[in-house]
Protein backbone atom coordinates (compact mmCIF):
# COMPACT_ATOMS: atom_id res chain seq x y z
CA UNK A 1 0.00 0.00 0.00
CA UNK A 2 1.33 3.32 -0.87
CA UNK A 3 0.98 4.58 2.61
CA UNK A 4 2.86 2.22 4.15
CA UNK A 5 5.31 3.07 1.93
CA UNK A 6 5.27 6.59 2.72
CA UNK A 7 5.42 5.99 6.56
CA UNK A 8 8.19 3.59 6.01
CA UNK A 9 10.25 5.65 3.53
CA UNK A 10 10.07 8.86 6.29
CA UNK A 11 10.90 6.75 8.99
CA UNK A 12 14.08 5.33 7.59
CA UNK A 13 15.06 8.44 6.54
CA UNK A 14 15.08 9.98 10.13
CA UNK A 15 16.76 6.94 11.67
CA UNK A 16 19.42 7.43 8.56
CA UNK A 17 19.65 10.86 9.60
CA UNK A 18 19.68 10.32 13.22
CA UNK A 19 22.14 7.60 12.86
CA UNK A 20 24.95 9.82 10.79
CA UNK A 21 24.65 13.47 13.04
CA UNK A 22 26.84 13.62 15.74
CA UNK A 23 24.71 13.52 18.99
CA UNK A 24 23.86 16.90 20.37
CA UNK A 25 23.56 17.18 24.32
CA UNK A 26 20.21 19.44 23.93
CA UNK A 27 18.50 16.29 22.57
CA UNK A 28 19.48 13.54 24.93
CA UNK A 29 17.32 10.97 22.98
CA UNK A 30 20.01 10.65 20.55
CA UNK A 31 17.56 11.96 17.42
CA UNK A 32 19.54 14.98 16.34
CA UNK A 33 17.95 14.84 12.87
CA UNK A 34 14.32 14.23 13.61
CA UNK A 35 14.24 16.92 15.98
CA UNK A 36 15.74 19.63 14.37
CA UNK A 37 15.18 18.95 11.19
CA UNK A 38 11.54 16.85 10.64
CA UNK A 39 8.37 18.22 11.50
CA UNK A 40 5.52 16.44 11.88
CA UNK A 41 2.16 17.75 11.85
CA UNK A 42 -0.45 18.00 13.84
CA UNK A 43 2.89 20.49 15.27
CA UNK A 44 3.39 24.07 14.42
CA UNK A 45 5.72 25.00 12.44
CA UNK A 46 7.88 27.55 14.25
CA UNK A 47 10.17 28.95 11.68
CA UNK A 48 12.04 31.01 14.05
CA UNK A 49 13.73 27.69 15.73
CA UNK A 50 15.00 26.08 12.43
CA UNK A 51 16.32 27.85 9.24
CA UNK A 52 15.26 24.36 7.30
CA UNK A 53 13.30 21.37 7.67
CA UNK A 54 10.95 18.52 6.19
CA UNK A 55 7.60 19.45 7.14
CA UNK A 56 5.39 16.70 6.86
CA UNK A 57 1.87 18.71 6.57
CA UNK A 58 -0.62 15.60 6.20
CA UNK A 59 -0.45 12.14 7.04
CA UNK A 60 -3.79 10.72 5.16
CA UNK A 61 -2.49 10.93 2.53
CA UNK A 62 1.03 11.86 3.32
CA UNK A 63 2.72 14.65 2.13
CA UNK A 64 6.27 16.44 2.45
CA UNK A 65 7.36 19.71 1.96
CA UNK A 66 9.97 22.24 2.97
CA UNK A 67 10.52 25.29 5.34
CA UNK A 68 12.88 27.34 4.34
CA UNK A 69 13.43 30.57 6.62
CA UNK A 70 9.93 32.29 6.44
CA UNK A 71 8.74 30.16 3.50
CA UNK A 72 6.98 27.21 2.77
CA UNK A 73 7.99 25.24 -0.33
CA UNK A 74 5.54 23.57 -2.03
CA UNK A 75 6.42 19.81 -3.12
CA UNK A 76 4.65 18.00 -5.84
CA UNK A 77 1.57 15.94 -4.76
CA UNK A 78 1.36 12.28 -5.20
CA UNK A 79 3.16 9.00 -4.78
CA UNK A 80 6.48 10.76 -5.68
CA UNK A 81 6.46 13.46 -3.20
CA UNK A 82 8.85 12.19 -0.66
CA UNK A 83 11.56 11.63 -3.07
CA UNK A 84 10.72 14.89 -4.28
CA UNK A 85 11.30 16.57 -1.14
CA UNK A 86 14.74 14.54 -0.66
CA UNK A 87 15.87 16.33 -3.85
CA UNK A 88 14.99 19.47 -2.73
CA UNK A 89 16.33 19.53 0.59
CA UNK A 90 19.56 17.97 -0.79
CA UNK A 91 19.74 20.78 -3.71
CA UNK A 92 18.71 23.18 -0.57
CA UNK A 93 22.21 22.12 1.05
CA UNK A 94 24.12 22.26 -1.57
CA UNK A 95 23.02 25.59 -2.78
CA UNK A 96 22.78 27.00 0.55
CA UNK A 97 24.56 25.49 3.42
CA UNK A 98 27.95 24.64 1.33
CA UNK A 99 26.72 20.75 0.72
CA UNK A 100 26.59 20.66 5.46
CA UNK A 101 24.08 19.14 7.22
CA UNK A 102 24.66 20.70 10.66
CA UNK A 103 28.06 19.82 11.51
CA UNK A 104 28.09 16.49 8.41
CA UNK A 105 29.70 16.96 5.11
CA UNK A 106 27.04 15.41 2.27
CA UNK A 107 29.66 15.79 -0.24
CA UNK A 108 32.52 13.88 -1.12
CA UNK A 109 34.44 14.21 1.63
CA UNK A 110 31.62 13.11 4.14
CA UNK A 111 28.32 11.30 3.15
CA UNK A 112 28.67 11.62 -0.30
CA UNK A 113 25.02 11.69 -0.84
CA UNK A 114 25.06 15.23 -3.29
CA UNK A 115 25.89 13.07 -6.07
CA UNK A 116 22.51 12.10 -6.52
CA UNK A 117 21.65 15.76 -7.81
CA UNK A 118 24.96 16.47 -9.85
Amino acid sequence: NGRDYFFLSSGINAEYGDSHLPRNPMFPEGRTFTTQYFVQTPSKVDNKKREYAFYQSSIHPPHFKLLVGDEVWEVSKGRNNLFHSLLLFLYYLREHQHGMLGPVNLGPTGLNMLWIIS
